[in-house]
Parts: C-alpha cells; structure tokens; sequence
C-alpha cells in the first residue's frame, strides 16, 4: 500500500509541468495566531506578473523585513505552498511554507551570522484576513 493511501488521498501522477499554480489561496494577508512571537508576526503575499512576493513584519527587531521574491509549490493534494530566503542584519531566515485546511504554516529556519546564538528553529500558524 502506497503511503497517500493510508489518508485515503490519492497522489495525481499526471501533474502537467506547464500547468500554472492556482495562487489564491496565498495572496492576501495573513496574521500569526501566536501574536507574542519574536518572529513573523505578519505577512502579505502579491503577484506582479509571474513573480510573487513575500512582505514579513515581525514581532522583534528588525520588525519590517522587507519584500523578497519567492518560488511556489504544489503538493499532490492541490494545496499551495513557498519557500523564500531573508539576508537580515544577524539572521539568514529561510522560509518553508504550506497550506492546509485554511492555514498557513511557516517553518522558519534561522541561521545566525554573528554565534551569539544557536541556529533556531521556529513553525507557526497563521489565517487570512482577507
């Protein structure tokens, strides 16, 4: 038994390499349901043409962390997901997102450049506004 059968998910073998994402689901703004963190507190997704960005704002300083590109993915299931690298005074966050049942989870991957703490890292959840 294939392991996407256990969820009674079928996997769509057939996923047209020129087929575009459908990036509704991920455009908008999202809030972190944690507001205490020290890390994404809030972020808004946008597409320009074929390119999509991330704007992350934080919880602790630097609080903006201004706007990147990033690449998005599809899982076998249709649902949305990023990844996007941050070059921040101290930290290098890589971000690894995905969606599920109207959420977006953020794995963050902190790396810091001066040692003055251990690489870190953080997975939050977060809902749309709009």
């Amino acid at each position: 038994m294939k392991s996407n059968q256990v969820y009674g998910e079928t996997q769509n073998s057939q996923l047209n390499s020129n087929a575009q994402i459908d990036l509704s689901t991920i455009l908008g703004t999202w809030i972190n349901s944690n507001q205490e963190t020290e890390w994404i507190r809030k972020f808004t997704i946008t597409q320009e043409g074929e390119q999509v960005f991330i704007d992350a704002y934080a919880g602790s300083s630097p609080e903006n962390w201004g706007k990147i590109e990033v690449t998005t993915y599809v899982d076998n299931l249709g649902q949305t997901g990023f990844s996007g690298q941050y070059d921040l005074d101290g930290v290098e966050p890589l971000l690894a997102a995905n969606t599920n049942k109207g959420l977006c989870i953020i794995a963050t991957f902190l790396k810091f450049k001066n040692g003055d703490r251990p690489n870190f890292l953080s997975r939050e959840f977060y809902y749309k506004l709009d």
